[in-house]
């Protein structure tokens, strides 16, 4: 006779909409009960579908603070999507998102949606928002930047600068600035900078983009004239 728990269990199986139920706003009680089951052991595509669709509820957790909606995404990152190929990066780069601005404290005074919806429009002129010191925590060593010098005192890149950004742009890298971005974002005192730093997350889920994106390349040429400055006043 199957207990009570495997009868549960049994039944989450067969329901996937209950089990979607319990993921929409999860406590940890359902978490709990979800990770002893395995219920999301392994990708596949109902898991990948199911997740996909829990992703706009997910968000405006994440932006109204849930530290323990960052613990299950990690769990779901180490365990059941470590495997994912990288046709699934769209959504492995939407729930690094999520997961990074579920564990910043602080609270959106706007809606995710809206900024979604109008995101052109939110990302003028948003690379400016890499000279906030609090973008100076992200370093880049003059040995990794000095290749470029010839592109940035020309203001113009070779294409083969384009590829060599890429790599300076790494994961740990990479989810350092969405770390800052997502601070920016739940606490800085400018409202129109907070959307542009969350306007600046969603269009760096593609991580092609870093290389060519205008926020990425100011990062850069901020830390070379800052190199440069360094030198020029260590020389008068």
């Amino acid at each position: 006779m199957m207990t009570y728990e495997q009868k549960r269990e049994a039944r989450l199986r067969a329901h996937p909409q209950i089990l979607r139920s319990l993921l929409q706003v999860p406590n940890e009680q359902t978490m709990d009960l979800i990770i002893s089951a395995n219920l999301l052991d392994k990708p596949n595509r109902h898991l990948i579908a199911l997740i996909c669709s829990l992703l706009p509820e997910w968000e405006e957790l994440a932006c109204n603070g849930s530290e323990l909606l960052s613990n299950f995404i990690c769990y779901l990152e180490n365990q059941s999507l470590k495997e994912l190929d990288t046709e699934e990066e769209l959504l492995l780069s939407n729930l690094k998102r999520i997961r990074i601005l579920s564990s910043t404290p602080g609270r959106f005074p706007f809606s995710p949606m809206y900024i979604q919806e109008h995101l052109f429009q939110f990302l003028e002129s948003s690379e400016s928002v890499a000279d906030l010191p609090e973008l100076a925590v992200i370093a880049f060593s003059e040995d990794e930047i000095s290749p470029l010098t010839l592109d940035l005192l020309r203001y113009k890149l070779h294409p083969h600068s384009r590829r060599y950004i890429q790599n300076l742009f790494y994961l740990e890298r990479r989810e350092a600035i969405l770390s800052v971005l997502a601070y920016v974002a739940k606490n800085y005192p400018l409202l129109g900078t907070r959307r542009q730093a969350y306007s600046l997350m969603l269009s760096l889920d593609n991580s092609k983009v870093w290389s060519q994106h205008p926020f990425c390349l100011r990062l850069i040429a901020n830390r070379f004239w800052e190199f440069r400055l360094d030198k020029k006043g260590s020389t008068s």
